[in-house]
């Protein structure tokens, strides 16, 4: 029975060792191409790296030695290789850690196959596939607005934008109001960042005798199958006419900043008129500092917009606020906000 065992287990090893995948895909420059889904155990079985590439051990019991050569790579570092040719994931492997925010995602391995004097190279190319396993989510629970009965419609408010650690299609792919409302929309537009700009749009004149506070929903959604989505609630309030928040003194400003301006420079004085004796400040919306936080400045009190470095982008959208001094620690920073 002993003898009959050790015959059955050095069978496998031959067919192992022989035998190609039944569908072996290459790559555009030739490379054994294999797709892997994130998430998987380690230990999970990617390919037979002899087999696959054709090569042979010529009958002659020949001892085979495998290295992976490129294991400064990060990537690379997540794959092993067995002494009988089997590639292996060494670790668990995470999509959206080794390509945050990528669509594709690929591994290239360089495994060098050595018997007696002949040492060949296999070429392969992993290309890792990415799940729905993040759904969008908001850095706040509710935010605020306070809106004067008279704002005209179509004034646009900026609202938070949600982040998905996914990559396209698995990312955030829009947004909506729940439930829909006759009062107020949602408006996109892609900037030339890549990112989204998100908009609360007034439709049609408010009356604060009929409702002076409306709550909704902000879901934001990805491109997902299972489609995933994360919420904030809004909650909006009408003023009277004669508490309104501080305005502009335009709806939005264009300025041309010269290519080399140095930091310190004066970008634009903005300017937001409010009630007598009362106190405006001024700030960057929390996209804009969070995006150019490192590029530009605001003084609180003046509403003057300094540079604090270079500029290497054809265009900049900036959100600045003004807020009464007196709603400051009550009121969400998108209000009352221009571009």
């Amino acid at each position: 029975m002993e003898t009959v065992s050790g015959s059955l287990i050095f069978v496998l090893l031959l067919i192992v060792g022989h035998h190609p995948s039944s569908a072996v895909l290459r790559d555009a420059e030739g490379r054994l191409l294999y797709r892997l889904t994130e998430e998987q155990p380690a230990g999970t079985l990617v390919a037979n790296v002899l087999g696959d590439a054709g090569l042979s051990t010529d009958g002659g019991g020949q001892v085979l030695r495998y290295v992976i050569l490129n294991q400064n790579d990060p990537g690379v570092r997540l794959f092993r290789i067995d002494v009988d040719g089997l590639l292996r994931t060494s670790a668990v492997i995470d999509h959206d850690v080794l390509c945050p925010g990528r669509s594709t995602c690929s591994i290239f391995l360089d495994v060098a196959v050595q018997r007696a004097a002949r040492v060949d190279i296999v070429k392969i190319h992993v290309q890792l596939i990415d799940l729905n396993d993040n759904a969008p989510a908001f850095a706040e629970l509710e935010v605020e607005f306070r809106l004067a009965e008279s704002t005209p419609p179509g004034v646009l408010f900026p609202l938070p934008v949600a982040a998905d650690h996914d990559g396209p299609p698995n990312g955030v792919v829009g947004y909506r109001l729940s439930p829909v409302s006759d009062v107020f929309s949602v408006q996109l537009q892609n900037l030339s960042t890549g990112d989204v700009d998100v908009r609360l749009v007034l439709k049609r004149l408010l009356d604060r005798r009929r409702k002076d506070r409306y709550m909704f929903s902000l879901v934001a959604f990805d491109g997902g199958r299972p489609r995933r989505s994360g919420q904030v609630i809004l909650n909006i309030y009408i003023d009277d006419v004669r508490r309104h928040s501080p305005r502009f003194d335009n709806a939005s400003y264009e300025v041309l900043v010269p290519e080399n301006s140095p930091p310190g420079s004066t970008i634009i004085q903005l300017h937001a008129s409010a009630a007598p004796g009362a106190t405006v400040v001024y700030s960057f919306s929390r996209r804009t500092r969070a995006i150019y936080g490192d590029i530009f400045a605001i003084n609180t009190t003046t509403g003057e917009v300094t540079l604090l470095g270079a500029v290497d982008q054809a265009t900049y959208n900036l959100s600045v606020c003004s807020i009464l001094h007196s709603l400051f620690s009550a009121a969400y920073d998108g209000n009352n906000c221009i571009t």
